[in-house]
């Protein structure tokens, strides 16, 4: 885990979420993380899309993301949630790309210290939150 700690920042590792990690070539270039509880929406929630700088704009993100979509849909969830930070014109164009829409809830404000993986982190920041509906298997689908 190391090895790719040392190339991403992975800053919601060792929490309840699972990391999906895109590869190429043996190095990881981007991940994911995917909370399936305690999210701001009370559906599973895709957090923390992030691809290295100099392999930005080849797909990666979008791949990820629809990665931790299929994960969500074969566990039986019906719909995926995903924020991102207000100023962030690529992740928006990005999840409007992949079909999500507005959640219906106000931006949220984030402010103050956050702990993740590294350590303390200051944080000010709002968040728009999105949702997508997935195609479930019926025979395996679950209210989200």
């Amino acid at each position: 885990m190391g090895r790719i700690g040392d190339r991403l920042p992975l800053a919601r590792l060792g929490g309840r979420q699972t990391y999906l990690v895109a590869w190429e070539d043996g190095e990881p270039v981007g991940h994911a993380a995917i909370a399936f509880a305690d999210t701001q929406l009370g559906v599973p929630e895709i957090q923390d899309v992030f691809v290295r700088e100099e392999r930005r704009g080849q797909g990666i993100g979008e791949a990820v993301t629809r990665a931790a979509e299929e994960l969500v849909a074969e566990r039986g969830h019906r719909r995926v949630s995903i924020g991102y930070g207000i100023a962030n014109d690529v992740a928006k164009n990005l999840y409007a790309k992949l079909g999500y829409r507005d959640a219906g809830i106000p931006p949220q404000r984030v402010k103050g210290t956050i702990m993740i993986r590294s350590g303390q982190l200051e944080v000010d920041d709002t968040l728009v939150y999105l949702v997508k509906d997935l195609a479930v298997d019926s025979g395996r689908s679950r209210s989200s």
